[in-house]
This record gives structure tokens, sequence and C-alpha cells, in this order.
């Protein structure tokens, strides 16, 4: 099982990356729409998240949660991380 700093870890390095912003201006209740995540955005990120941790995410986390926190959550929750 994936322990939840880790993954918060790398989807702030991800999310900063792929939308050129400060890893420091991701928090955990950003909203992913405030900080420039679209649709595709999310489903590139579902999909290197797969590949990076090899487990299987469904590109809807990011439609039924607006911020890193309740992802993580949702992650917990399905049994993806510890």
């Amino acid at each position: 099982m994936l322990k939840a700093d880790v993954v918060r870890a790398w989807i702030t390095d991800f999310l900063a990356s792929l939308l050129h912003v400060d890893p420091a201006d991701i928090k955990g209740d950003s909203r992913f729409n405030n900080i420039g995540l679209d649709s595709v955005d999310a489903v590139v990120m579902a999909g290197a998240m797969e590949e990076h941790f090899n487990t299987e995410i469904d590109a809807t986390l990011f439609l039924r949660n607006s911020t890193v926190d309740e992802l993580l959550a949702d992650l917990q929750a399905n049994g993806i991380i510890g």
C-alpha cells in the first residue's frame, strides 16, 4: 500500500511541473481548477499516477475531488493509499 505522504509529494511535484507553478503554491486545500488543472490535465495526471505507482487510478477522481486533500482522502477510502 502506498504512503499518503509519498503520494502527496508526487502530486505536488507533478502538478507544479505540469502547470508551471511553484510547488509551494500547491497546498492541501488548493482547488484544482484554481491552479489551472483542466479535464485533459486530469486524465494525463491519472495516467502518470498509474504508471508511477503501478496501480489503477480512475480519472474521475479529479472530477469527484476538487483539492489535493480530497483526492488523498478518496484514494485512502478506496484502499489505494494508507
